[in-house]
């Protein structure tokens, strides 16, 4: 067995102390990957099993999710017949990182591990093996938005189990009342101001035009919202060597925007730091508009809320591009330092087939990440989820930067960005300049 050179435990704990969106996580380890069948394989003759921590939708103890577990394992154990898969809950989100940490300090970490965002750090620090070959022969099929996140150096260290995007809901009653036609969306940003004034004006307090998730509660979950406006204005918060770029002169139309915006909003909802609180409002008749989740259709009906209606995301009036951007994206990582790479690499090929894909929007109600799922699920989707899978395969998808260093820093200074932008009229090319400065700033210290 090779031995594998760690990093430097003060690089390590840098790293680790990235702050997770959904359940990023990672090893890291200075030497090259490697292959499948090389350096820290395990001997053939030893029992093989392949340890997943916290991996989506194969908790066994799940009766309703154990048809999507059989088709997994089906084909797993088709190509490996001796071969176990074990789950192993180790919480998700900060529980999931932490436990982590512990177990890359303690040389114990899993072979295959899931996340969101902030693996491409991790790759470049060689704790994860490259997929591409992988999947080479079925990458045509696989919607480049839902792994961008995962590929850094040209190489893919990452794919997508699951998805699902944001797109643009709309409460018709509230909208009716107003005296507006609900079937007609606002398509640019002004005609979603014209909207959410008028029906600001008409509620008279009992009633708003539109929902903002704001700056506080979950790190970035308002940042995720208002990026999706930034990608629509070309407005990207990072330069390509990913440094911050909150002064780029595209934003000054994007947050003037989102202050105004925010004028036709619930008051004091955009600071509520309780996320299921803020979207629910629009499925109570407290709002009339509000970005969302593919999660959302469900959410809605499951609230009361039967005729929700979804559109594409507003755009500005001058120069907008159709994009929106990927949200609850599971991506599966193997671990570097696996004993066992070529099963976990296959293990994770295998959520990839036909038969698996074809099963996550009935059993988990989020999207497939292949093309040809999506193709296959628009035969029985209703008209809210078509909305959803049209933008999956056809619109420009966003994921966020993933800053090299003190991220929960630097997403805290845009946070900071936008507290001062919805509760003070200071200038916006102010703002950015000051937050283009604190964000340098940390990344220097």
């Amino acid at each position: 067995m090779m031995r594998t050179q760690s990093l430097s435990r003060r690089r390590f704990l840098q790293l680790s102390s990235v702050t997770i969106t959904g359940a990023a996580l990672a090893a890291c380890t200075s030497g090259p990957a490697q292959a499948p069948g090389q350096g820290a394989a395990a001997p053939a003759t030893a029992p093989v099993e392949v340890i997943g921590w916290s991996l989506f939708g194969m908790d066994p103890a799940n009766e309703p999710q154990k048809p999507y577990q059989d088709a997994v394992l089906a084909h797993f154990n088709a190509k490996y017949p001796d071969a176990t898969f074990t789950f192993v809950n180790m919480g998700w989100d900060e529980e999931l990182r932490q436990n982590l940490v512990t177990a890359l300090l303690g040389g114990t970490p899993p072979d295959i591990i899931v996340g969101e965002n902030y693996i491409q750090p991790y790759a470049e620090q060689n704790a994860f093996l490259p997929m591409d070959d992988l999947v080479a022969d079925i990458k045509d099929d696989l919607i480049e938005g839902t792994y961008a996140a995962a590929v850094t150096g040209g190489k893919m260290y990452g794919i997508s189990q699951v998805t699902g995007c944001f797109a643009f809901e709309r409460n018709p009653n509230v909208i009716e009342q107003a005296g507006l036609d609900p079937t007609t969306p606002p398509q640019t940003w002004n005609e979603l101001l014209e909207q959410a004034e008028l029906i600001t004006n008409a509620g008279n307090g009992e009633y708003y035009g539109y929902t903002l998730q704001g700056p506080v509660g979950f790190l970035i979950g308002g940042i995720l919202r208002f990026a999706v406006y930034s990608k629509t204005a070309g407005a990207d918060l990072a330069t390509e060597d990913v440094q911050p770029w909150f002064n780029n002169p595209k934003s000054e139309k994007v947050l003037t925007f989102l202050r105004e915006l925010h004028r036709f909003t619930p008051p004091g909802l955009s600071f509520n730091p309780d996320e299921g609180q803020v979207y629910t409002q629009l499925f109570q008749g407290v709002s009339a508009m509000q970005i969302c989740g593919s999660w959302h259709v469900k959410w809605a009906q499951d609230t009361g809320l039967e005729n929700a209606m979804y559109s594409a995301i507003p755009i500005p009036d001058e120069d907008g591009i159709p994009a929106t951007g990927v949200v609850g994206n599971v991506i599966q990582s193997v671990m570097s330092q696996t004993k066992y790479p070529e099963e976990s690499l296959y293990l994770c090929r295998c959520f990839l087939e036909d038969d698996v894909q074809d099963l996550v929007a009935p059993i988990f109600g989020w999207k497939p990440s292949t093309r040809s799922a999506l193709e296959r699920l628009k035969e029985s989707a209703s008209d809210a989820d078509l909305i959803f899978i049209d933008l999956l395969l056809n619109a420009d998808l966003g994921v966020l930067p993933q800053w090299r260093k003190d991220p929960q820093k630097i997403w805290t200074v845009y946070n900071d960005l936008i507290t001062k932008l919805l509760t003070t009229e200071e200038p916006v090319l102010q703002l950015m300049d000051e937050a283009q400065d604190a964000a340098m700033a940390a990344m220097q210290a």
